[in-house]
């Protein structure tokens, strides 16, 4: 019998859990940035080997905000289900843990599930690795309570995340496998051409444009054996906003484009004629029937 179960990734925002989640699959599931709450979902990824399967949850981290989404997602975040298995609490060790790390610990703790705290970016330096362990220690009575092992590690070189894996199969139940060997993540097709668009504006615009941005896809249309015809349309809150994604003679929407295009043509092993638009949506977050195409709330 093969080791088998669910593993969530649970931490502040932008501390590296997508990274960490991409480098354990060994493929891009989640998109990565520097932004805030560009992880909008539970995206399960499937990790098959021959000592059995982990199916990875990554929440979206936790991020201070009164908007509807924010609230939601900071909900979804706290959201540690019953048939979890594990919890992987990532922390950054550039970082002390502050008011935000103090919520997190403590509606971890009171899940009972087994915690591997991994301290994160340790090519950066391990600054404040005692601080989390001690951290860990004064709010938990008993000692460390349901902290069952502490890792540094560097998501982004790879530097340890071997070992992390080790001790999620080590802990995990014996039971059949829930996900056919090829499965490697069950996110649904528009939702995975919006991360991939999302993330590119990221990279192309930075921090120009806030992380309150959303990707809407409305088409995706086979048009031969050969080609995928793909319509999006980026929603942003301000004519200002709109600009700095468009760009000077549409140069950072063309830049977005054509990253994009190569991520999907990947993705759909063709290619990908790829139409999007900009378009001002005020206060797109608290829009219930947007958070349903984006699959914040169904």
């Amino acid at each position: 019998m093969k080791k088998c179960g669910f593993v969530t990734l649970v931490g502040r925002a932008n501390v590296g859990k997508s990274t960490l989640l991409n480098t354990m699959v060994g493929e891009k599931v989640s998109i990565v940035s520097k932004v805030p709450q560009t992880t909008r979902m539970h995206i399960c990824a499937v990790l098959t080997e021959e000592r059995g399967q982990i199916i990875f949850v990554d929440n979206p981290g936790f991020y201070l905000s009164k908007e509807r989404m924010a609230r939601m997602l900071s909900g979804m975040a706290c959201d540690i289900k019953e048939d979890v298995d594990i919890v992987i609490y990532v922390v950054e060790l550039q970082r002390a843990p502050g008011r935000e790390e103090e919520g997190i610990a403590q509606i971890i703790k009171a899940t009972k599930k087994p915690v591997i705290l991994v301290l994160n970016k340790r090519d950066k330096g391990q600054q404040y690795a005692s601080d989390y362990i001690e951290f860990w220690k004064e709010i938990s009575p008993k000692g460390e309570g349901n902290l069952k092992y502490y890792l540094p590690l560097s998501a982004l070189e790879g530097k340890g995340v071997k070992e992390l894996v080790d001790l999620l199969f080590e802990n995990l139940k014996e039971q059949p496998l829930l996900y056919p060997p090829d499965i490697v993540c069950d996110l649904p097709q528009k939702l995975a051409v919006s991360d991939i668009i999302r993330e590119k504006i990221f990279m192309s615009v930075c921090e120009e444009v806030p992380h309150c941005i959303a990707v809407l896809v409305d088409e995706i249309t086979p048009r031969s054996e050969r080609l995928m015809y793909i319509r999006a349309t980026i929603l942003v809150q301000r004519k200002g906003q709109k600009a700095i994604v468009i760009g000077k003679k549409a140069g950072n929407l063309k830049e977005i484009g054509q990253l994009a295009r190569l991520d999907l043509q990947d993705l759909f092993k063709k290619k990908v004629f790829l139409d999007i638009w900009v378009k001002v949506k005020e206060n797109w977050p608290n829009d219930p029937s947007i958070l349903k195409q984006l699959g914040i709330i169904s």
